[in-house]
């Protein structure tokens, strides 16, 4: 069965973006110093590939290498991505037609019909019938190597509930924002049980893998809005 990882990035008081998103400011004003870390990765170059150097499955290197290899390892070892509308819009302009996906197919959830693209060499296709269908479909083409979710805060807590995730990668910013879009605003009904499997230092950032002991599977209570 494929493996569903679900990446985060978050403030240490739980926020993934600055206030006042829009399509100028799509991670909220100031909001680059929260994804300063993997935004690093698109600055430097065209595309993440290349070998990453691990020992006994830990990365090797600087603080500052650890932050690139980790931001590499997401797109390297992905056999296809899940995000929402937002994610997708946000990145257009700051991707371009860089190779930043390495080639691999997009699944973006989104309650607007729209007809497949590429960019960057990604063949990107629209889902509107949710999250789990595009889970699905990204599982059925992701050749055995994991589906890769990104996206704001109402995907992740939609796959969460829902128990589609194997692991979460949740990446710590150390960084107090006070306001803007929290990951977790409440937790309702079964709580969701991690397993800690990794702590990984960077210089912006502390990288977390956690195992999802899933909850049992229930009728879906949180649905993205039209602007995911």
């Amino acid at each position: 069965m494929t493996q569903v990882f679900l990446e985060m990035t978050m403030t240490v008081d739980g926020f993934v973006t600055a206030p006042g998103v829009s399509r100028e400011h799509p991670l909220g004003v100031g909001g680059e110093r929260v994804h300063a870390w993997i935004l690093g990765l698109f600055e430097r170059s065209s595309g993440a590939t290349g070998i990453i150097p691990e020992q006994d499955g830990v990365l090797v290197g600087s603080p500052e290498h650890v932050d690139r290899l980790i931001a590499a390892r997401i797109f390297n070892r992905t056999g296809a991505f899940v995000m929402g509308r937002r994610t997708f819009d946000a990145g257009e302009e700051l991707w371009g037609e860089r190779t930043v996906f390495g080639l691999r197919p997009c699944f973006v959830v989104t309650d607007e019909p729209h007809d497949p693209i590429m960019r960057g060499r990604s063949r990107f296709e629209f889902v509107t019938d949710g999250v789990g269908e595009a889970v699905r479909r990204a599982g059925l083409v992701a050749s055995a190597a994991p589906v890769t979710v990104l996206g704001n805060a109402a995907i992740a807590r939609e796959v969460l509930l829902g128990g589609l995730v194997d692991e979460l990668r949740l990446h710590l910013v150390p960084v107090l924002l006070g306001t803007g879009e929290r990951l977790f605003p409440e937790v309702q009904g079964q709580p969701v049980e991690l397993e800690l499997l990794r702590v990984e230092r960077g210089a912006l950032a502390t990288h977390l893998r956690y195992r999802v002991i899933r909850p049992v599977r229930r009728p879906r209570e949180v649905r993205a809005s039209a602007q995911r």
